[in-house]
């Protein structure tokens, strides 16, 4: 497992989740099952994962209070499904969630265990606590942690930069009181990215940020070449620029203008025609100019005057058509 101490102290893992949560269902599964048993094995089982599952006071007690795992993601329904699973030991009416599927798996699984072989029940659990090694790789920082799990992720699946911003809105958006509202809104800019933008590298939502730091960097004055990827450009001062206040409403506009774009409305037929032309070019340029543009010139409605802005826009898709063509002819 890779891991790093966040600002609170609190050991967060960047790769492993998904083992470790396994593992804990899995023990959970057990420890209600030994629930009924009374051999001498099985009380003494239970006591060891009642040991993994929850903290213990200074006589070494499990306090059933206290889990020894938390689950930040940007879903309240799947964290309040999994937490309520590991104090309780059941799945609720009309739960759906991964983890609640994987429990009642298990607890299936435990069931024709006891009924085939109730004698080595005990033993399999033995197995799971003794024989599973979990290796934590504590990193200094996110930064190094995210850096490690990209160069040993070499079989599953990439950790996008997009849903490393997801967790930083989510923390922040959690911290201000407001984070049923994130989850809603970050619903519906992942479902409209992933409806019109079909990246050839990232995910669509990492479209999205890329459009729009192109933006930021001309907010900032920013004229190097070398464009800094998007985790080092949005990372920086601590995902300073993702906590401001009008981040997530630049990038719900943002969304809503290639979504315009993407359908063929609000334009006029020259217009149109430009943007078909430029949909060809043989790289994405021309949209992280446009989205400089638009940004730059919407009223505080996050819309533009169709007048005053018409020709604007036709005199920026003759500029990237002009540049088109001459990169054309150098290629």
């Amino acid at each position: 497992m890779i891991t790093f101490k966040n600002a609170s102290g609190q050991l967060e893992i960047i790769d492993g989740q998904q083992r470790l949560t396994t593992i804990m269902l899995l023990l959970r599964a057990f420890y209600d099952k030994f629930a009924n048993m009374k051999d001498k094995q099985s009380v003494k089982m239970r006591e060891a994962i009642a040991r993994c599952v929850w903290k213990t006071d200074e006589f070494d007690e499990p306090d059933m209070e206290r889990l020894k795992i938390d689950s930040e993601v940007a879903s309240d329904n799947d964290k309040g499904e999994f937490l309520e699973i590991l104090r309780e030991g059941h799945v609720g009416a009309g739960w759906k969630s991964a983890f609640a599927r994987n429990f009642a798996y298990f607890q299936k699984k435990i069931e024709q265990l006891v009924s085939e072989w109730p004698t080595y029940t005990v033993y399999m659990a033995t197995r799971v606590i003794n024989n599973v090694i979990l290796l934590p790789i504590e990193a200094e920082s996110q930064d190094t942690a995210l850096r490690i799990f990209s160069t040993l992720n070499d079989r599953g699946l990439p950790l996008s930069d997009a849903d490393i911003f997801k967790s930083q809105f989510y923390r922040h958006y959690s911290d201000e009181g407001c984070k049923d509202e994130f989850i809603r809104r970050w619903k519906v800019l992942e479902a409209g990215a992933n409806a019109i933008f079909r990246p050839m590298r990232g995910t669509p939502m990492d479209e999205l940020f890329t459009r729009y730091m192109y933006y930021r960097r001309a907010r900032l004055g920013i004229r190097d070449t070398t464009t800094a990827s998007l985790r080092d450009f949005f990372g920086a001062d601590g995902y300073a620029m993702l906590k401001e206040e009008g981040t997530l409403g630049d990038l719900e506009v943002l969304l809503g203008f290639w979504h315009k774009v993407d359908a063929q409305e609000g334009f006029s037929g020259r217009v149109l025609r430009r943007l078909f032309v430029l949909n060809y070019a043989p790289n994405g340029m021309w949209t992280y100019l446009v989205s400089v543009w638009f940004l730059s010139n919407r009223d505080a409605e996050g819309n533009l005057d169709p007048l005053s802005k018409r020709a604007n826009l036709e005199a920026l898709g003759n500029k990237a058509l002009l540049e088109k063509r001459v990169n054309s002819t150098r290629n």
